[in-house]
């Protein structure tokens, strides 16, 4: 079943005949937009003392000393997306097809999100909803690499359909670095390229980026300024392309270190925000409603007991881009305060035997937990 009909959004028209494909025909094979998640993979640069600042107009780079790179656990990789977030294990039959699969602590969503489900578009609606994302490229780090993933698992059209321009480790920092064996910009056509030109090759119409996940540590003004710098790069070579920004979203509760936390996390969405609507940019609120509501990343939606997410947490990406879409072409969407409805609490009730074998269970899961935690790579 596709993500989208999954999802609760009246449409009958298949997603082959969205790809102009019919029944029995094998699919166009499609332009070169993207690589496979293994081959994304890079390696991540040494920590250095040394590296690139950029200073002055937007692309300008000096050489010189720099803040040294964040610390292991501070920078998000790309292994730790593909193992941890989006494994075979993590996105199941059933995740994919929309009955969302359960990971992280706890399995109750902190928003109900039912606004948000219930979305309800006309076939020929939903087919501009698809043909607005036609030449889109999403770019960013590994949360995003993640999404990727999820969608190349995905039997449905408009998923299959977006490309994605993105790598662990990736950052607005980094993202101008020349390109070299330290570099981490995401592949295209099997080299690295910046991606400003990337998008460029691409001929991308729109680009949706997400960043500062792996920048807020490094210097919360430094990281502010450089969203513009990048954008002023990618509309260099690329003057028409329309600009949307994808939140940040946080981190699990307490699990972020030194300068990768919720409150600067937070900080750093809400100058973007300001920025996106002083400069005509399009704004996607992905942090909130993936939120336990009260500012971190919802158990529900964490893979890694860090920052990278479920399959649970690519389905609501889904709709909340389809969602944006349908507001840019002026369809009825509900808004955000009817998506942000609580979630009703229930109280689970443990009775005879059952509450005393409850401990034990407790333990038992930790022990499990733990032990497929070290089998995927920790975020690096």
């Amino acid at each position: 079943m596709g993500v989208l009909a999954a999802m609760g959004i009246a449409c009958t028209l298949s997603a082959c005949e969205f790809m102009g494909l019919t029944t029995g025909e094998e699919p166009a094979a499609p332009v070169e937009t993207s690589v496979s998640a293994d081959a994304i993979h890079l390696e991540e640069p040494a920590p250095s003392a040394i590296g690139f600042d950029v200073v002055g107009t937007a692309g300008e780079i000096h050489v010189g000393p720099t803040e040294p790179e964040p610390t292991p656990e501070e920078t998000v990789s790309g292994d730790a997306a593909s193992e941890a977030g989006v494994s075979e294990n993590s996105i199941s039959e059933n995740a994919v097809s929309g009955n969302e699969a359960v990971a992280g602590e706890g399995g109750s969503d902190s928003y109900d999100l039912t606004a948000l489900r219930n979305m309800n578009f006309s076939e020929e609606q939903m087919a501009q909803i698809m043909d607005f994302y036609n030449g889109a490229v999403f770019a960013g780090d590994s949360v995003l690499l993640g999404f990727r993933n999820y969608a190349a698992k995905s039997s449905d059209g408009f998923l299959k359909s977006l490309q994605f321009l993105a790598a662990g480790s990736f950052s607005l920092h980094n993202a101008f670095w020349p390109v070299n064996d330290k570099s981490v910009h995401p592949l295209y056509q099997g080299a690295q390229h910046p991606v400003w030109e990337s998008i460029q090759m691409m001929g991308a119409k729109k680009a949706f980026l997400f960043f500062g996940i792996n920048d807020v540590s490094l210097g919360m003004d430094e990281s502010i300024s450089l969203y513009p710098q990048l954008i002023d790069k990618i509309h260099e070579l690329s003057p028409d392309v329309e600009i949307t920004i994808i939140s940040a979203t946080y981190t699990l509760k307490d699990a972020g270190t030194k300068g990768l936390n919720n409150t600067n996390l937070a900080a750093f969405n809400e100058a973007i925000r300001a920025k996106a609507e002083e400069n005509g940019w399009g704004y996607i609120d992905m942090a909130t409603v993936l939120s336990d509501g009260e500012g971190n990343l919802a158990p529900k939606y964490c893979s890694d007991g860090f920052v990278h997410e479920t399959a649970a947490a690519y389905e609501v990406w889904t709709k909340m881009l389809i969602r944006y879409a349908a507001q840019q072409l002026g369809f009825e969407t509900p808004e955000m305060e009817e998506i942000l409805q609580k979630a009703p609490e229930t109280e689970e009730v443990v009775s005879g035997n059952a509450a005393e074998d409850a401990p034990a269970e407790a333990a038992e899961n930790t022990a499990e937990s733990t032990e497929e935690s070290t089998e995927a790579p920790a975020a690096q």
